[in-house]
């Protein structure tokens, strides 16, 4: 697993990207981070310049991925910001290794196994079909529609900024069968998921977009309300790819966490 170079001292913070995506959907978060803490953003098995998974490519085996990661960083504990498809990866996280996770931030994520599907995608579950339909959602005009359609603040994240935190082709045909096996095996690949969200023992917050096309507003409560203490920010006129649309405010966000920890 590929990792970034490490920006910043104090505690280390890992930041978990989506799918489709790559450890470049952090930079503008990094840099409202400076060098006040400790970042650390890797690419997840299959993106960017990470290996292909050897065996479980879903939040299981980048889970146990990214816990080598930091012990090879030497990060006996970090608060950890999960988006999209890093959100199941991060409660894997915590699930395993409850002692090392300081803070727990959730960003425009899915973690239930009823979570309502919109039409298109219950076709991903049709042999072919579903091949076809994602292999289009990932190619440039799919993800451009993507960006038309699921990106709040545009005038904030651009289209070539959009572009430039996107996979290569490599990346693209993982984001298909990670998206497939998800929607085929919904239940079977999130139950230990939910599972995670009730057995949370550090702080936490969640974080929404209030114009996600993917994930409504309610499934944002849903998810804080399903752990213990947690609160809830929504950002007023953000689609679903906040760090990209709202670095300085979810960036604040996590700081408040981090400093809230600090201070008990």
């Amino acid at each position: 697993m590929a990792a970034s170079v490490r920006r910043g001292h104090g505690e280390a913070v890992l930041l978990l990207h989506g799918i489709p995506g790559s450890r470049q959907t952090w930079r503008a978060v990094r840099a409202e981070f400076g060098s006040a803490c400790h970042t650390i953003a890797p690419d997840l098995l299959g993106f960017g310049e990470s290996s292909d998974p050897p065996d479980d490519f879903h939040a299981g085996g980048q889970a146990d991925a990214l816990c080598c990661l930091l012990e090879r960083l030497g990060c006996a504990s970090v608060h950890i910001v999960g988006f999209d498809f890093g959100g199941p990866v991060a409660l894997t996280i915590c699930a395993r290794s409850p002692e090392r996770v300081r803070t727990l931030t959730l960003v425009s994520t899915n973690a239930f196994t009823d979570t309502p599907i919109p039409g298109p995608l219950k076709l991903a579950r049709v042999p072919l079909l579903g091949e076809a339909l994602f292999f289009a959602m990932c190619s440039w005009p799919g993800l451009a529609g993507m960006w038309l359609g699921a990106v709040g603040k545009r005038e904030t994240l651009t289209f070539s900024r959009f572009v430039d935190e996107l996979p290569h082709r490599r990346g693209r045909r993982w984001t298909r069968r990670i998206f497939l096996d998800s929607l085929r095996h919904l239940r079977a690949r999130y139950e230990p998921v939910q599972r995670a969200l009730s057995a949370v023992t550090c702080p936490g917050v969640v974080v929404w977009g209030d114009r996600d096309p993917f994930f409504p507003v309610s499934v944002g409560e849903r998810t804080a309300n399903s752990i213990h203490g947690a609160s809830f920010e929504i950002l007023r006129g953000c689609g679903h790819f906040v760090p990209g649309e709202a670095p300085a405010e979810l960036a604040a966000i996590i700081r408040r966490q981090m400093a809230a920890v600090s201070r008990t």
